[in-house]
Formats: structure tokens, C-alpha cells, sequence
């Protein structure tokens, strides 16, 4: 292994820091997988509460669980953050529909904040190669265009369902109606879609954009689960995130340092 793909010289403080970050949402995530497995009434009736039958909690537990277990392992760690994000953008949907106030729709993104910033703080390579300008050098020609056309995909389907959220036609509100959201959040959620896009085009900061993609992807999840939607259409979001950070996978150098596995 070259010296380069050693953990950054750090000082003591900082990677310790990040594991007490990262220890604590992990912790919280784990206790509530547990809690999903269990089904305390209290578990039943607040999920039922959310629109969600109690049929899915057990498999919610399961999910929720193993995504955290894939985040405490170091070597995936990338990965279960990105899972999680998925997740937890999917609790912020679910708090969205129902109405909540500022404080559940945030505590989630707070999460996620959290199980980054962990990341960040124990591992100086991730925040380097974040921030750091798109790397193609080592990246064939062709694993290059197919990460353009790969990523093209999803994301002029995710910029042409921001613009019809902004013109909001007759289907687009009936649509929303039938997930349960009401008509005055739909040109907010347009325009985050669009803003989350912009941002994955953006070369630089592509890799954010992916993330803040998965997070409203996994809204989209949570949602078609909850009203019972058939499986292609659960499906379809994954999917687009899978094509979302595929792209970004064949294109930048800066993924393979540290996706699926780091050592």
C-alpha cells in the first residue's frame, strides 16, 4: 500500500473527536433500529401515526440497522453514510407530510450532519478529497463518458421534475395530493430539487450534490412505502441514486479512494 492511502497525519484530538461525533447518532440509529425490531406500543403507534402501516416496521428496524452497522465498520463508513442519508432523508419526508414543526423535520438532517462531520473530523482524506477539484487523470476515456452519460441520466429526469413542480400543471398537484402532501410545498420541494441537482452538475461540488440528492431520494422512497405504492415505483429513486453516485464513480478519481471499501 502507498503511503498516500495511509490515514492523514492528524492530531490526536481531532480523529477522537470525530469518533465521539460519529459515536453518538450512531448510537441513537442503532437504539432506534432496536426499538423497530421490538415494536413497544409506543414504537406502533407513533409510526402508525406518521401514515406508515405497522407491517413495515420491523423491515424499517432491519434496514436501519444493518445501514448503521455498514457505517460503524471503518472501511465502509463512506458507504454507511450515504445509506443513512438516504434514510434519514426518507424521516424528514415523513415529518414533512405530517405537518411537524421545525424541530422533527431538522432533528434528522441534524443526524446526518453529524455522521459526516464525523467523518470528516476522523479522516483528514475525506474532507481532502471533497473539497478538492474533480480528478480525471487516471480515468480511461471511456470509464470517463460513461460516467458523463451515466449521470446524465438521472439528472435531466431530476431538473425536469423541478421545472414541472415550479409550473405545478393539474397532474403534478393531484399526484401530491395522492402521496398526502399538500399543494403549498410543492414549489419549495421544486425548487430543492433543482438546487440539489445544480450543485451535482457543478464539477467541484458534485460530490455534496450527490449526497443532498440521496437525501431527497430517500424522501421519495419513504414516501412511495408509505402509501403503499408497488415496488418498480419504491424502486425508481434508488435506482436514480445508484446512477447518481455510478457516474460520479466511473468519472472521479476521488471516489475510488474512498468508496466501497477504505482501509
Amino acid at each position: 500500500m502507498q503511503a498516500s492511502d495511509q490515514p492523514a497525519a492528524v492530531s490526536k484530538k481531532k480523529p477522537w473527536a470525530g469518533i465521539v461525533v460519529s459515536a453518538l447518532p450512531a448510537l441513537f440509529l442503532l437504539l432506534d433500529g432496536v426499538m423497530k425490531l421490538a415494536k413497544p406500543k409506543v414504537v406502533v403507534d407513533t409510526t402508525v401515526q406518521l401514515g406508515y402501516p405497522e407491517s413495515v416496521i420491523f423491515d424499517i428496524g432491519i434496514v436501519l440497522i444493518v445501514c448503521t452497522v455498514i457505517y460503524v465498520i471503518p472501511r465502509t463508513a463512506v458507504l454507511g453514510a450515504i445509506l443513512l442519508t438516504g434514510y434519514l432523508g426518507g424521516a424528514v419526508a415523513t415529518h414533512v407530510r405530517a405537518g411537524d414543526g421545525p424541530f422533527p423535520i431538522l432533528f434528522p438532517v441534524i443526524i446526518g450532519a453529524l455522521l459526516w462531520g464525523g467523518l470528516f473530523l476522523r479522516d483528514e482524506r475525506i474532507s481532502k478529497h471533497l473539497q478538492s477539484s474533480i480528478q480525471t487523470d487516471s480515468v480511461s476515456k471511456k470509464a470517463l463518458w460513461a460516467g458523463i452519460i451515466i449521470g446524465a441520466l438521472p439528472t435531466l429526469m431530476l431538473l425536469f421534475s423541478g421545472v414541472l413542480k415550479l409550473a405545478k400543471p393539474a397532474d403534478v398537484v393531484t399526484e401530491f395530493a395522492r402521496l398526502g402532501y399538500p399543494e403549498n410545498i410543492i414549489l419549495g420541494i421544486g425548487i430543492l430539487e433543482i438546487a440539489c441537482t445544480v450543485v451535482y452538475i457543478i464539477p467541484r461540488v458534485s460530490v455534496l450534490g450527490a449526497i443532498l440528492l440521496t437525501g431527497y431520494l430517500g424522501g421519495a422512497v419513504a414516501t412511495h412505502v408509505r402509501i403503499g405504492d408497488p415496488i418498480f415505483k419504491v424502486l425508481g429513486p434508488v435506482i436514480f441514486g445508484a446512477l447518481l453516485w455510478g457516474g460520479l464513480y466511473l468519472r472521479d478519481q476521488r471516489l475510488r479512494a474512498l468508496l466501497p471499501l477504505r482501509s
